[in-house]
């Protein structure tokens, strides 16, 4: 399609964009119960329109913009259990690990052959990342109940370990791996501990201030050297706006690329893409600001209750149950008899219905988003219910 010669007009070209975007799901509708993402903020969105032209790329010609964003990583370190804690924002969850498996191979220059140990439920990000640096990833096996086998695990560090991660808040299910026995592990080592909570890391935080009892996962594990965290997923941010929070600044200043030839001069940076927007720091900073602590803990207290009715209206459905049990707002369903969820997903779609589907685990994820109803809930369990009958699980 050639481009055109003469423009048209915005209303024209609005008319068109909302025919041709029409059958793009929308949040709002209820039906998107598989996202890890979701509405951003009014207030983000707001703050993020009128700053968007900020380029982090070049932070010399947006120093203030840098320094928000310095105030921000402080800010969401001490969320994290750290104390100057440095880093940086990113476009998500995917460079922020690949930025990690970096650091864990060039510190140990020494290794020819690196490896790094994760969980089998480790996202796929840390298979693109190994691809990429040319890393070996040796994965531990999961327990029958999704829980690390933390024994398996162990086993598998060796001379060429250079690296291992923790999970906070698995993409499967949001369950949190045993970070402080993996810290054990490496203690008096030279070997990177990365934490992935791209989920977990707006979660986690405000848990036990509404009663819940969870384990340690982040900085207040001493060994624990980075966390990746994503503010565009539970911090409501706009997209794309992930984090890569690190406890040592050393990494930057020996690791760091340089580019001495942009318009603000030359800094030391991790960062994978060079263009980087300053908008979506400005939004966080703002909405951090606007929302405080009680505003992100109303946020999660209200999705755990919509998890709990969930989990209630699943337990009562013969023929499926809980993978296991919820600690965040992300939930899994499987089949009792131990069949395949695969004809189960694909009756939901019929309903649309967007779910996660894990053939390797064989479940389905629900995550409960801010956008997410009651309402919603009650008409997907209705239909849960026709299914699983239509199909025979009961």
């Amino acid at each position: 399609m050639k481009m055109l010669e003469q423009g048209l007009s915005k209303k024209k070209i609005e008319e068109i964009l909302d025919k041709k975007l029409a059958k793009d799901y929308k949040y709002t509708s209820g039906s998107i119960l598989g996202s890890m993402c979701t509405i951003p903020h009014k207030f983000a969105q707001k703050i993020f329109c009128k700053y968007m032209h900020k380029n982090l790329g070049d932070p010399g010609l947006f120093p203030e913009t840098a320094k928000l964003e310095e105030q921000t990583v402080d800010e969401i370190g001490e969320l994290f259990g750290g104390t100057g804690i440095v880093g940086s924002f990113t476009t998500g969850g995917s460079e922020a690990n690949l930025i990690a498996m970096r650091i864990a191979r060039d510190r140990r220059p020494d290794i020819k052959h690196p490896e790094v140990v994760v969980p089998l439920s480790a996202h796929m990000s840390f298979d693109k990342s190994a691809d990429l640096l040319g890393i070996k990833l040796r994965k531990a096996r999961l327990k029958n109940n999704f829980e690390l086998d933390i024994d398996h695990f162990k086993s598998l560090i060796n001379e060429n370990t250079c690296g291992v991660v923790g999970i906070a808040g698995t993409t499967s299910l949001g369950l949190v791996d045993p970070i402080e026995k993996i810290g054990k592990m490496v203690t008096d080592t030279d070997i990177f501990f990365h934490v992935d909570a791209a989920f977990g890391g707006f979660v986690l935080p405000f848990l036990p201030q509404l009663g819940y009892s969870i384990p340690q996962w982040d900085f207040a594990v001493e060994q624990v050297d980075s966390i990746t965290a994503d503010p565009h997923k539970m911090g409501l941010n706009v997209i794309p706006s992930g984090g890569i929070f690190i406890k040592s600044e050393n990494i930057i200043q020996k690791l760091g690329f340089e580019i001495p030839y942009l318009a603000g001069g030359n800094f030391k940076h991790l960062h994978i893409v060079g263009t980087r927007p300053g908008g979506t720091v400005v939004s966080f900073w703002a909405l951090m600001k606007y929302l405080g602590n009680k505003g992100f803990r109303d946020i999660i207290h209200n999705c755990m209750k919509n998890t709990h009715y969930l989990s209630k209206q699943i337990n009562k459905i013969d023929g499926v149950k809980l993978a296991a049990e919820p600690l965040m707002n992300i939930l899994g369903i499987t089949t009792e008899s131990g069949e395949s969820i695969c004809e189960l997903d694909k009756m939901l779609r019929k309903h649309d219905w967007m779910l996660g589907k894990f053939e390797e685990f064989n479940l389905i994820r629900i995550v409960i988003m801010p956008h997410v109803k009651q309402s919603h809930l009650e008409n997907f369990v209705r239909d849960l219910e026709i299914v699983v009958k239509d199909i025979g699980l009961n």
